[in-house]
Parts: structure tokens; C-alpha cells; sequence
């Protein structure tokens, strides 16, 4: 009697160790795919555009650039 007890007692022991490892493996997944659907989310979304530069500031560019040169 008491063999068959312990017998079940290491069989419980044995399937809620491997209860918990898929448990553990199934919530880094989850983690996974959360982070993934995350980072999706912030490349949909529009990247500002600049504003295009006067005529004026872009020979102000130019005359900086050239004077880095001398």
C-alpha cells in the first residue's frame, strides 16, 4: 500500500514539474509575441516628415560647409 502511494506521490511530483515547465514556456511565448506586436505597432506608425529647407538657409548651409573646408 504504502509503495503504491509513494508511487503516486512521485507521479504528481513528476507531471506538476512538467505543468510548470510548459507554463513557463508558454508565457515567454506569449512574451514574445506581445513584444513583437509592440514593435510592430511603432514602425506603423508615420514618421514625422521635415520641413523643406528656404533658399536662404541652404546657401547658409553651403557658405558653413565651405568655410569648414578652408
Amino acid at each position: 500500500m504504502t509503495d503504491a502511494k509513494s508511487e503516486l506521490i512521485i507521479a504528481k511530483t513528476i507531471l506538476s514539474a512538467q505543468a510548470e515547465v510548459i507554463i513557463s514556456r508558454e508565457q515567454r511565448i506569449r512574451n514574445i509575441r506581445e513584444k513583437a506586436l509592440r514593435a510592430y505597432a511603432e514602425r506603423r506608425k508615420p514618421k514625422p516628415q521635415r520641413k523643406s529647407m528656404t533658399a536662404e538657409e541652404r546657401r547658409a548651409v553651403m557658405n558653413s560647409l565651405k568655410n569648414l573646408n578652408k
